[in-house]
């Protein structure tokens, strides 16, 4: 009976340190899988990558019988140029577009924006509201931080892009940036009564952002976003494909195992020992492609309208709610999630950006502003609407209910002045 516990005691180990590692590996870009795999092609001789072969059926399922790459996102040229790109097929009008131009010409090289709303308005000749609406188009862009004023600008408009906002960070670099960046922590906790672990909580998300979007884009290196996903529709149905193309297949090499067999002991550990790291990789990037490609069929099955209406249509979506219906943890799905894109028929997306924080369950926030900004714009100017006023329209017209702050909160994430300093007069 004792040995017997103590075999299961050490399979419990060896499962959950596979598990750990596991788990490391589902965060993995393809990218960084591909990395990784190479890696362990180097570590254990057993080892062996070939490439897949790309079959003519599966060139034909693609749009257009086009090669996935062909849609792939680069890092390249320059940060304008991808800027621009994002912004075909978008519906703008042409004093925003004008406004577009100007403001992204406006950019540094790190992304940051070198002029300001009245001044960008004077040189065009063209409303401040206008100017507003264009530069909360371009903060909305990807890389996530571009178009801000400095660099504690930067990490806010980072970090409201996140799944899960974080309302002491969001707090600690629009008021106490300086303090926080020179650890005067303890003035902090003082002030805003929360402990120093969570300083130190925010302190690692914080250095997770980058403080230089801007430079990822330029013309001396090229640093392709290749989709981990690519999801298609035929014949009234929509196909998720895992791309697994440019992921080489892991081979074990049997024919180096019979050069190096033998009779001694050690030698037959050692083989078993490789043996098992080479099924775990196996057992590994089956698991990753499954819980991938589940996501992705629910990501479809709850976002019907965004893949076939666009980005506007997209609705609330929490990954608890994902996880819920997959029966797995929703760590899980924030891990599977992480660094992973998706090709779609409008274009490629950061599989983060499905889920959108919903002021109630008909609208997401992005559906939210968009209507703000519609109603503002027809409103009256010598009668601005109030905050309370466009709740209150939002509810009459759209059956949605937002508060008061709610309202105030977007306006300010528009760029748009208050009632008070929009009104005209004749």
């Amino acid at each position: 009976m004792e040995m017997q516990l103590t075999q299961r005691q050490e399979l419990k180990v060896a499962l959950t340190k596979e598990l750990v590692q596991a788990i490391e590996l589902l965060q993995y870009s393809t990218i960084e899988l591909q990395s990784l795999l190479h890696e362990q092609a180097l570590e254990n001789p057993f080892v062996e990558l070939h490439e897949r072969k790309r079959t003519a059926n599966k060139r034909r399922e693609r749009t257009d019988q086009k090669h996935y790459i062909e849609n792939v996102s680069a890092f390249n040229c320059s940060l304008a140029s991808h800027l621009h790109g994002q912004l075909v097929g978008m519906r703008v009008s042409d004093e925003e577009r004008k406004a577009l131009d100007y403001l992204i010409a406006s950019l540094d090289e790190y992304g940051y924006l070198h002029t300001t709303i009245a001044e960008a308005a004077c040189h065009l000749q063209l409303e401040e509201t206008t100017i507003s609406r264009a530069l909360h188009m371009l903060r909305s862009l990807d890389p996530a931080g571009v178009g801000a004023e400095n660099l504690s600008h930067c990490l806010y408009l980072q970090l409201i892009r996140l799944p899960q906002r974080d309302e002491l960070a969001e707090t600690i670099v629009t008021e106490y940036f300086e303090s926080f960046v020179h650890k005067k922590w303890k003035e902090i906790k003082s002030k805003l009564g929360v402990e120093l672990a969570d300083l130190q909580r925010v302190w690692e998300l914080i250095r997770t952002l980058h403080p230089r979007p801007g430079s990822l884009y330029n013309d001396e290196q090229m640093t392709y976003i290749v989709p981990d996903v690519i999801v298609s529709y035929s014949n009234g149905v929509w196909n998720v494909t895992i791309n697994e193309e440019i992921i080489p297949t892991v081979v074990w090499n049997e024919s180096y195992e019979r050069k190096v067999r033998s009779d001694d002991p050690h030698v037959q550990k050692y083989i078993e020992e490789k043996r098992q790291q080479f099924q775990w990789i196996q057992r590994c990037l089956m698991q990753r492609a499954t819980t991938i490609e589940q996501i992705a069929c629910e990501l479809i099955h709850r976002q019907r309208d965004y893949f076939e209406k666009g980005l506007l249509h997209m609705k609330p979506l929490t990954m608890r709610e994902v996880a819920t219906a997959l029966n797995i943890h929703e760590s899980t799905v924030s891990r599977a999630v992480k660094n992973k894109y998706m090709q779609t028929p409008h274009g490629l997306i950061d599989m983060r950006r499905f889920f959108t924080s919903g002021v109630d369950e008909h609208a997401s926030q992005e559906k939210v502003k968009g209507l703000i900004a519609e109603l503002i714009k027809q409103e009256n100017g010598q009668k601005p609407l109030s905050d309370q006023n466009i709740a209150d329209l939002l509810e009459q017209r759209y059956n949605i209910c937002v508060a008061r702050r709610t309202v105030a909160k977007y306006r300010e994430q528009l760029c748009i002045p208050p009632a008070s300093k929009r009104k005209q007069y004749a």
